[in-house]
């Protein structure tokens, strides 16, 4: 299969997109004074979400928790029958259904 001059390009300009919006969600971690690097859980320090952070967190990340979320309560209906049997429904509901869903729709855009 021959892809023509036009796929290249688009599939380039995807590639430069997605390489843009992650360093620019990356550099959002770095604050003013460039001495806290790390998440809150490393140093208790957390800059305010940039707009890079939100445009990757809404244009990549909530799709992909979306897809995560439908995956997930599949596999939850499914094991459901084993997990009754083995007591711990709410566990797996809690892990397959419930997290997935917070993250997705729950949580401030940008933070992550």
């Amino acid at each position: 299969m021959r892809f023509g001059k036009s796929a290249w390009m688009a599939a380039m300009m995807a590639a430069l997109v997605l390489f843009a919006a992650t360093a620019t969600a990356a550099a959002g971690y770095r604050t003013q004074s460039g001495n806290c690097l790390e998440k809150e859980y490393y140093t208790g320090c957390e800059p305010e979400p940039t707009g890079g952070q939100m445009m990757w967190d809404a244009l990549v990340l909530r799709p992909v928790g979306i897809v995560g979320t439908v995956l997930g309560t599949a596999v939850w209906l499914v094991s459901y029958p084993f997990s009754a049997l083995g007591g711990n429904i709410d566990q797996a509901t809690e892990k397959l259904v419930v997290t997935p869903f917070d993250w997705t729709f729950q949580r401030p855009l940008g933070e992550f």
